[in-house]
């Protein structure tokens, strides 16, 4: 359970049952059987008579697209003063729902089933619970009057988790005699953006506080599959104290009361992070604490979706503010809301000494090298992947070089990277971009906040730090085909891209994880953990060779392929350097086997970072801790 000041509790235990009869909408959520996936929810509305119509949450924040789980709807009553009553479902939105409430209005009340997801979908709307542990995201239980403000609906909400079962929220919350888990008042904006993590293995790590409002308590639960799993490196907690002082000492204040990382360690729920102003929803393998090799990525996801506090529900483009979760969202300021994210995601991590800087710069490496053999940017703008992003997230992984996917996330970096080359450069050294993010990110602190922005505000933010014309430096890297913006944006931090045999660490961290084979920058395709092609770059020799997405790869140079020995693979590719005979591919397409002969000599090549000589090394300057 939570924990909490005695005091607090107390105050709780007061103040709870006055809201329970005062607030505009009541919910109880029982998930006692969530481990069958179902759960039942019993919601009161306070209403007038007459039709009345409700939304189910469709446009859910920090998902940036239609995502809301409307299928896992499996029952549905309407009643008011003990009348069963009639609804019609709207044939243009589907997520819209009327119903005529009798003349006299008072409480509509509504019975929900939900039939919880086994598989797909997006973010919150995956799998979300297991035999040990779940994630209650409330949009998914709840109705709300169209059109209407859900920051301005008072709730009161109550949650039955299975017996035994820990459960731990941004929100504060008592237990009952029942086992009830009664929260704090909160609108239904505030309700909705904090999740609750519940689950029988669970351990709280306590971080400590740090500059500005040092005594804002910070933690990470975690809760597993198996209690195996909940064990933590010894450096674990000192890693991201210093994580905290870092992300305090680069924004300059703290938007939220408290700040708790929801890690959930599982192999059968969906894995994503999802931002939240006093929490964060991050799933993962079961064995990603535990397995060093999963240190660096596990880092990038927890700054990131802490940096989104600040950047992205603290400041939030105006275009992603839906109130009714009914108002379409537009995604174009992505490259700011989640490019910049990425960018501090990564360079926190290195600031905090959790990640080194040569493992960053292997990490970097590897996504300049993508652009640069990504043909997809030579047809389609990074400011127009993130325009589509509602359509790319879902997208399949084949063409996707070819089509393009959400590159505001990593292609951003290298935008920010060179904006914080230009600052330095124009100022003489004495502006950096850390001096921007006080700037924009400024705000009273303590307690959450939104402050919703516009693209020309990050362009005179930028001007009051160091005068120029940020647009059109900005717009370069948005509207430019090809990957020269990219490109340019490495160089100008004094490193460039280079290959050689050597392997990358950081991708061979990656193949690790998701057990996967990548070679695009050499052969020119990736193979998913069964051997079937993912993806193949259309500027490169496999793709020429008639290599497509879909094909699963059964031999090389007439010897079996296996997924779980690459080498046959890699062996082929070097042999070739020497031998200049092409590499024999045999692969099942279906109902059909195919050779395919690859007239590819380069050898094994994998993308790494070297200095440009007699050019100022900002990236390093970067990747400086600040305390």
């Amino acid at each position: 359970m939570k924990t909490a000041h005695f005091a607090a509790l107390l105050l709780a235990a007061c103040i709870f049952p006055v809201a329970l009869e005062a607030a505009d909408l009541t919910l109880h959520v029982d998930a006692r059987d969530i481990t069958r996936k179902h759960v039942h929810t019993e919601e009161t509305l306070t209403v007038k008579g007459g039709p009345l119509t409700l939304g189910f949450p469709k446009w859910i924040p920090g998902e940036h697209m239609p995502s809301g789980p409307i299928d896992t709807m499996v029952g549905l009553v309407f009643k008011s003063n003990g009348e069963t009553l009639t609804w019609k479902r709207d044939p243009y939105n589907t997520f819209l729902i009327t119903v005529n409430v009798p003349a006299g209005g008072g409480s509509l009340e509504i019975s929900i089933d939900s039939g919880l997801p086994t598989e797909g979908g997006s973010f919150s709307a995956g799998p979300t619970s297991s035999e040990q542990l779940a994630v209650i995201s409330w949009n998914h239980f709840v109705l709300l009057p169209k059109g209407r403000d859900a920051a301005t609906i008072s709730t009161a909400a109550v949650l039955l988790a299975p017996p035994g079962w820990h459960a731990v929220s941004a929100l504060e919350f008592h237990a009952g005699a029942d086992g009830a888990l009664q929260f704090e008042p909160a609108t239904l904006a505030r309700l909705i953006d904090s999740p609750v993590q519940i689950g029988r293995y669970a351990r709280q790590v306590e971080l400590a506080g740090a500059a500005p409002y040092p005594e804002l308590k910070h933690s990470i639960s975690i809760m597993a599959d198996s209690e195996a799993a909940l064990e933590v490196p010894k450096e674990f907690q000192a890693d991201y104290s210093h994580l905290v002082a870092e992300a305090g000492a680069l924004f300059g204040t703290r938007m939220y009361r408290h700040y708790t990382w929801l890690l959930t360690l599982s192999d059968h729920v969906a894995h994503f992070g999802l931002e939240h102003h006093e929490s964060s929803d991050d799933r993962v393998d079961e064995d990603e604490v535990t397995e060093p090799a999963f240190k660096n990525d596990l880092a990038g996801l927890l700054a990131h979706e802490y940096v989104h506090s600040w950047n992205g529900k603290y400041r939030r483009p105006a275009g992603l503010v839906s109130p009714d979760y009914q108002t379409p969202m537009d995604d174009s300021l992505l490259w700011v809301y989640e490019g910049m994210t990425e960018f501090w995601g990564t360079v926190l991590p290195v600031r905090a000494g959790i990640q080194k800087p040569e493992s960053y710069r292997e990490e970097l490496a590897s996504t300049v090298a993508y652009y640069e053999i990504e043909s997809g940017d030579r047809w389609r703008p990074l400011a127009d992947t993130a325009v589509e992003a509602q359509d790319l997230y879902d997208a399949p992984r084949a063409w996707s070089s070819s089509r393009r996917g959400v590159d505001f996330y990593e292609a951003s970096e290298l935008l920010w990277l060179n904006v914080d080359s230009e600052l330095r450069s124009r100022s003489g050294g004495r502006a950096t971009i850390d001096d921007f993010v006080k700037r924009f990110y400024a705000g009273a602190g303590g307690a959450p906040a939104l402050k919703p922005y516009k693209e020309e505000d990050v362009y005179t933010t930028l001007a009051a730090v160091v005068p120029g014309d940020w647009r059109a430096i900005i717009r370069h890297h948005l509207d430019t085909l090809g990957p020269g913006a990219v490109m340019s944006g490495l160089e100008s931090t004094g490193w460039k891209l280079t290959y050689s045999a050597e392997k990358n660490t950081w991708i061979e961290m990656g193949e690790k994880a998701s057990k996967a084979t990548l070679r695009e920058y050499s052969i020119g395709f990736s193979l998913d953990k069964d051997g079937v092609i993912m993806d193949a770059s259309e500027d490169r020799a496999a793709a020429h060779a008639g290599v497509g997405p879909g094909m699963k790869l059964v031999a090389v140079n007439g010897r079996k392929y296996m997924p779980e020995m690459p080498e046959v693979l890699d062996a082929a590719i070097a042999a070739a350097k020497d031998s200049r005979k092409p590499i024999e591919l045999m692969v099942d397409t279906g109902d059909y086997f195919r050779v395919i002969s690859v007239p590819y000599f380069d050898g094994p090549r994998f993308p790494h970072l070297i200095r440009i000589e007699g050019h100022p090394d900002t990236l390093s300057e970067v990747l400086k801790h600040r305390t």
